[in-house]
């Protein structure tokens, strides 16, 4: 991201400290930066924050993995390649896996570490930006919990300050993480800029929209859509945010600053090696491990057919789809091949196609490397700020209200609206067709997952539009298992249910 060119490396390293296991080393150079000398000024702070910012882009989260991991125990989402994803996907093998045992857990609790670094030391630092960037702080720590959640479940490590050595976190829980993060969110909304008020050098911190659509998606989780309606209201009157007239432009380095993102992770494009400046999710999502891909994730059959239940207003195809999926009948080349070139190399005859989004076609040629991912990964989208608010709206019995938010998400795609096409739908009707708009607008970015937990779907029943869900146990495979490692260091932690 941008800010990640303001921090050295060695400034990350002497800010990182244990997650929940919690250890310290003794020796320290005093030629480097140091607790004691660190943590006086509004600079520090805000160099701090960079290093928490700086969590989202490693190896265990957003620079790949964690797209690859939380598509995959969804239902948009298979790995069909014979590697350490496939069993997993199918809810088998877990803590044997260190992309879901693992990277996960610890890549989380090191961004609220550092997080809670700059909320507490910044109550005793002056200066005019010292509560933004607190409130920067308290929406990842809000961020991390809300992800840790819906993987882990409530009866995780609760971490709400700085750990020392000698802390052993106690269990969560059930309620008591969702109660800190929303009050975490609800202090930092207040001090949280406008998305306008940052410069173009600050795109990718998180704003006063940013914490407001969690804080929306939390209380959604919990089926609070009371609480959730008037935030996300907010969000779409306060004229910060906008449909792209181009629904590709989302997934490509053709705008630097992009008005349809709420929260983005705001990836470099080639800077300098040591700093987290590039992402592998264009090698995840792929057919096959060719050409320098790794074909950890491919998109279900459900996913494909989705886009091939409706035309556009012209008679074509849904134009999303050739956007979200390299399919048999892209025009498209995926790595400077054509889909016939890459159809034979599909493990699986029933799924022939694989995600298209975020591909970075422009600048890869003829082979696929990790120093081409510059293209930012939009974590909240505006367009699915509008389906949420629709279905709060829903929720909340004002229906034919909800239309109209649907409506400039499918007119954007060139859809007839909604209200024309499918007028005066019931409640239940209209969240029906809802689950399908945001299958067909957000497969592929990381929404899905969430989705199927809110709306009850994440059980075995799932298998009738995945069939890796057969395998899913009722009971169990709802949340992951708490790395064995944790449990081996702290005690007071439980492994879930069935593990």
């Amino acid at each position: 991201m941008i800010m990640s060119k303001k921090i050295t490396k060695v400034l990350i390293l002497s800010l990182l400290f244990n997650v929940t296991s919690c250890f310290e080393l003794e020796l320290e150079n005093p030629n480097t930066v140091s607790e004691a000398s660190f943590w006086k000024t509004e600079n520090d702070l805000f160099q701090g924050v960079i290093a928490a910012y700086d969590a989202l882009q490693l190896d265990g989260l957003y620079l790949g993995n964690l797209p690859v991991v939380l598509t995959g125990l969804s239902d948009d989402g298979t790995g069909e390649s014979t590697n350490e994803f496939y069993a997993p996907f199918r809810f088998k093998i877990f803590n044997s896996n260190i992309y879901l045992s693992e990277y996960l857990w610890l890549h989380f609790y090191a961004m609220i570490g550092r997080s809670y670094q700059v909320i507490d030391k910044g109550s005793s630092i002056e200066g005019e930006n010292v509560k933004n960037i607190q409130a920067e702080a308290k929406f990842l720590v809000a961020l991390a919990y809300f992800n840790l959640i819906a993987v882990y479940g409530e009866n995780i490590a609760f971490v709400d300050r700085i750990q020392e050595a000698s802390d052993f976190p106690k269990r969560a829980e059930n309620g008591e993480l969702y109660n800190l993060i929303e009050n975490l969110l609800n202090e930092a909304i207040p001090e949280l800029r406008l998305a306008s008020e940052y410069s173009e050098a600050d795109y990718g911190r998180a704003s006063k929209g940013s914490a407001q659509a969690l804080l929306a998606k939390i209380y959604m989780q919990q089926q609070k859509f009371e609480e959730a309606e008037p935030l996300l209201m907010d969000i779409v009157n306060s004229n910060e945010y906008e449909l792209l007239l181009s629904f590709a432009d989302n997934f490509s380095e053709n705008n630097t600053v992009n008005k349809e993102a709420v929260f983005v992770i705001n990836f470099l494009h080639d800077g300098p090696a040591i700093e987290s400046n590039f992402h592998v999710r264009h090698q995840g999502f792929s057919p096959r491990e060719k050409l320098g891909t790794y074909g950890d994730i491919q998109p279900t059959q459900f996913v494909y057919e989705s886009f091939l239940q409706e035309l556009d207003v012209d008679g074509n195809p849904d134009p999303r789809l050739d956007v979200t999926l390299f399919h048999p009948g892209s025009t498209e080349l995926f790595i400077d091949q054509p889909y016939s070139w890459w159809e034979p190399q599909f493990r699986n005859p029933e799924i022939n196609t694989a995600y298209f989004k975020y591909s970075e076609q422009e600048f890869i040629d003829g082979f696929a490397t990790k120093f081409d991912g510059g293209t930012d990964f939009i974590l909240i989208r505006y367009a699915d700020v509008l389906l949420l608010y629709a279905e709060t709206l829903n929720e909340m019995g004002k229906t034919s209200e909800a239309y109209n938010y649907v409506d400039l998400v499918r007119q954007r795609a060139n859809m007839e609206p909604l209200s024309t096409a499918q007028p005066g739908l019931s409640k239940d009707q209209f969240l029906e067709q809802l689950k399908h708009e945001r299958v067909v607008e957000l497969s592929g970015e990381v929404t899905r997952f969430f989705d199927l937990k809110r709306w009850g779907m994440y059980n075995a029943s799932n298998a009738i539009r995945d069939p890796n869900f057969e395998t899913f146990v009722n009971g169990r495979s709802e949340i992951q298992p708490i790395p064995q490692s944790e449990l081996d260091l702290n005690s007071n932690l439980i492994q879930n249910p069935g593990y």
